[in-house]
């Protein structure tokens, strides 16, 4: 049984404050932590390792939104430990450029999101160090590991970007950068090991306090990742838009078995989809392989129809898949293309999904080599839809249907139609995604301004909750938009009673097919006064939902904000942590 978490014992802003940083830790530090704690002389420790000089300290920086690179930094970082290597993981999100002057050592492990934007939590870092003012970095030697994915023609372009312009800006490359598609374990840890001998040894200074018996006896807290889900219960699916709609959204609640499931409204919860029975069906059928055989996923042994109804993606092909197959087949066609340009290749595989390639070039390949070559299954994230103060048992989703055409068919999204499918008491791994840009602001008085447009309302509904919380909420301003007010008027009851109750000042929506001129941004710049008033009073404004739109509705704030105030405004709101962005 799992202990549950004392959050009354803390207040609201000793919470605020504590939460951030041991989500941060990974579960060797917690364990660390914990026993140090338990020690009756911790007040009196001024130290705890060795420390070495901090010139030669070696900063581990990260950039990610999926936590892909958190985890790949605080790897490297216990290498380093084993290799009496000082080594310090930070978050680019959280490090100004200027420090890099004062570095000796910088390992930058950085994902590139989408078409090669930057994380978005990283973007001010990314910009200042590429703005022409950037001082130089002379002495420092840095290394780049790069994530991305091969689908995207600005492959990994962010940690290029950056391995450049260090370079650009005086650095001295320690190993050549590696880029890394979405089955990045492997390529990831071999460019560790080579850049580990490269590394300055730490020297000994003051001498460690030793709390090894503290340590050795404290108990594990729980950690839950996508490599350690939570299975839970589905408790309810059901629609909240018209079933008629092409693309529906449903509300699911799921159950929550245990009470150290770390969510704060704003956060999201990762989701481990699996692929539906007939995909899985016919790659069996198309390689003339048995579901039964015995295969091995990241040191685990299963059946093939397990790896591949949960651990592989059966709908992109990647790059190696393209090569492995060629090989496999003997297709002739297949190995001209996997031989020519990237380009070619990238937009050969962008016409062609797996269940074509092993159509279209028929091979019999043994189970484990299929298996090898499929790019791992991604996860995704939701937001979370509620607030676990008020529901500690449940959490609740937003999701909407996706479906894409291709070709000359149409395809289904993988992840949503699992979920959408999920009726009462099947089951689902989940785990924690701590979204730190994206929370209630730390002042519980500022105005808030909130702006989504269809699932974007569901971090809202955990906000609303934990407002309701308040004795005195802040005032609280919502628009949203959908397509019509008779059908997609999504979670309205609790939209009518946050007002009711006074938790929402105002709520402004937008329905496109009900009024077809009207877009996002209308509500607020029509409200110029208000919108302004708020803003002289501090007032954070967020943006959630489908990228394209809410790029639209902020360029229209900017545009207006900047005419109205002075130029450059909203970038100083943003610089500011006042305009705070969940898109997808």
């Amino acid at each position: 049984m799992t202990a549950e978490v004392p959050t009354r014992l803390f207040s609201e802003q000793q919470w605020r404050q504590l939460f951030p940083l041991l989500n941060s830790l990974d579960q060797s530090q917690r364990l660390w932590l914990s026993g140090y704690l338990a020690a009756p002389e911790w007040g009196a420790a001024t130290a705890t390792t060795v420390v070495a000089d901090t010139a030669e300290r070696v900063t581990i920086a990260y950039g990610t939104e999926t936590d892909n690179c958190k985890r790949l930094a605080h790897q490297l970082e216990a290498r380093c430990r084993e290799a009496g290597i000082a080594a310090e993981v930070v978050d680019l999100a959280q490090t100004r450029v200027r420090r890099l002057t004062k570095m000796k050592y910088l390992v930058v492990i950085t994902a590139t999101h989408g078409d090669g934007d930057p994380p978005e939590p990283i973007t001010d870092f990314y910009e200042n160090l590429n703005a022409d003012d950037m001082s130089p970095l002379k002495g420092l030697r840095f290394a780049v590991l790069a994530l991305g994915d091969s689908t995207y023609e600005n492959y990994c372009v962010t940690g290029q970007i950056i391995d450049q312009r260090l370079e650009a800006l005086g650095g001295e490359r320690l190993i050549p950068r590696r880029d890394c598609d979405v089955d990045f374990a492997q390529p990831a840890d071999e460019w560790m090991t080579q850049l580990l001998p490269t590394l300055p040894r730490a020297a000994a200074a003051t001498p460690a306090v030793d709390h090894s018996a503290a340590y050795s006896s404290a108990p594990a807290a729980a950690s839950y990742s996508k490599d350690s889900p939570l299975e839970v219960e589905v408790l309810a699916n059901h629609s909240l838009s018209h079933p008629d709609r092409s693309h529906p959204i449903h509300h699911l609640e799921l159950e929550l078995p245990v009470a150290d499931f770390p969510l704060l409204p704003g956060d999201a919860v990762g989701v481990l989809p699996e692929n539906p029975p007939q995909l899985v069906a016919s790659i069996l059928d198309a390689t003339g392989l048995s579901g039964e055989a015995p295969v091995v996923v990241d040191d685990q042994a299963m059946s093939l129809v397990e790896a591949l109804r949960i651990h592989r993606d059966l709908t992109i092909p990647s790059r190696g898949f393209l090569s492995a197959w060629a090989a496999l087949s003997d297709a002739q066609w297949l190995q001209d293309i996997n031989a020519g340009e990237a380009k070619a290749q990238r937009e050969f595989l962008r016409q062609h999904q797996v269940c074509d390639l092993v159509r279209r070039a028929p091979a019999r390949p043994e189970p484990q080599a299929l298996v090898d070559a499929l790019r791992p299954q991604q996860p995704r994230l939701y937001d979370l839809a509620n607030c676990l103060e008020v529901n500690e048992d449940e959490l609740h989703l937003t999701v909407k249907a996706f479906s894409y055409p291709f070709g000359e068919r149409e395809e289904i999204g993988i992840a949503t139609t699992f979920l959408l499918d999920l009726q009462p008491g099947d089951s689902l791994r989940i785990y924690p995604h701590r979204n730190a840009r994206f929370q209630l602001p730390e002042n519980t008085e500022l105005p808030l301004i909130l702006v989504a447009e269809g699932t974007g309302i569901a971090p809202y509904r955990a906000f609303l909750q934990a407002l309701a919380q308040r004795a005195t909420p802040p005032p609280c301003w919502l628009v949203f938009a959908e397509q019509q007010f008779e059908e997609d008027f999504l979670y309205q009851t609790d939209l009518q009673k946050a007002l009711a109750d006074k938790v929402l000042t105002s709520l402004d929506s937008v329905f496109y097919s009900d009024e077809p001129r009207r877009q996002l941004a209308d509500p607020l710049l029509d409200n110029a006064e208000r919108l302004n008033d708020w803003l002289a009073q501090g007032a954070h404004i967020y943006l959630c939902g489908e990228k394209d739109s809410l790029d639209v509705c902020e360029a229209r704030l900017q545009e207006q904000l900047d005419k109205n105030h002075s130029e450059g405004f909203w970038k100083q709101l943003s610089k500011d942590k006042r305009v705070h962005r969940n898109l997808y």
